[in-house]
């Protein structure tokens, strides 16, 4: 069992253009976000939000999860493949690792695990189950678990911070 520290939700529509996103989370955050698109944006944002009110120690994991990497990288990929061209290096890099997650654990000082699944069934409990055993193993304190969601209309990104139920370590007592 893990005790939920916090949480956030960041949804954004579609439509919104990709310089006004980055604007935002700039103004909220006051970090340089440039290079960086939408589904990284939201979740520099969600992590954000949600870490405000945890003292985050650190040893931190960070876990991940959705049913796709970049979805409009992906796009411009297959386009590049149909119209006979080479994928650009950097493109292939950042859908097959996943450039969230490298974004993200450099800009929170993560050190810990840093691990993206995908999958379209049940990503935030797969990511609890991953970051469990990591605490189980002594290997972290907190998790930040991140999943993200997306329809014809909507990004979201959802994150919640967890601790193991009843978790306590001596550099807690001191």
């Amino acid at each position: 069992m893990m005790d939920v520290l916090s949480t956030s939700i960041v949804s954004i529509d579609k439509s919104v253009d990709i310089k006004a996103l980055r604007k935002q989370v700039k103004q909220e955050t006051d970090l340089t976000v440039r290079r960086m698109d939408a589904f990284t944006l939201i979740a520099i944002l969600a992590v954000y939000r949600a870490k405000e009110a945890v003292n985050l120690t650190s040893r931190i994991g960070l876990y991940s999860c959705a049913d796709y990497f970049s979805s409009d990288l992906m796009q411009s990929m297959l386009i590049e493949v149909h119209n006979r061209e080479a994928i650009k290096p950097l493109s292939f890099v950042a859908s097959v690792g996943n450039a969230a997650n490298y974004y993200l654990a450099n800009t929170y000082s993560i050190t810990g695990p840093n691990i993206f699944i995908g999958s379209d069934k049940a990503g935030m409990k797969k990511n609890q189950m991953l970051a469990q055993a990591d605490m189980q193993s002594d290997i972290i304190d907190i998790a930040i678990l991140v999943m993200w969601q997306e329809d014809d209309i909507t990004r979201q990104c959802s994150v919640k911070i967890v601790r193991n139920a009843g978790f306590s370590s001596e550099r807690d007592k001191v």
